[in-house]
């Protein structure tokens, strides 16, 4: 992507299947596959300390895979990793934003 037609990544599609026991697999498709900085970003982004399950609070964060990002997560715990990821998203894009523009001197938008 280059930096004239580079647009913030977002979220266009959300599916779950079901697999072991009471956990599924969560996949959220994105807008465009991110740069590989923009990953990094996503999946090292600040958190707030998680609440539930020890399986969740302990458990691992989403991956992203070419243009979405999947995750393993207990079936209770659906909505809590879609307001992650969906915080994870916003601070990529944010930082990735900022990170273009000390890069290039441009602005992205």
């Amino acid at each position: 992507m280059t930096e004239a037609d580079w647009k913030d990544i977002a979220i266009i599609g959300r599916t779950s299947e079901k697999e072991i026991d009471d956990r599924v697999e969560v996949e959220w498709q994105l807008s465009a596959k991110p740069a590989l900085e923009w990953a990094e970003i996503f999946q090292m982004a600040d958190l707030s300390e998680r609440e539930g399950t020890l399986e969740w609070v302990f458990g691992g964060g989403p991956d992203v895979l070419l243009d979405s990002v999947r995750w393993f997560v207990p079936t209770r715990e659906i909505e809590n990793a879609d307001a992650e990821v969906r915080h994870r998203l916003n601070m990529a894009n944010g930082r990735f934003r900022m990170y273009r523009t000390e890069q290039h001197g441009t602005s992205v938008e």
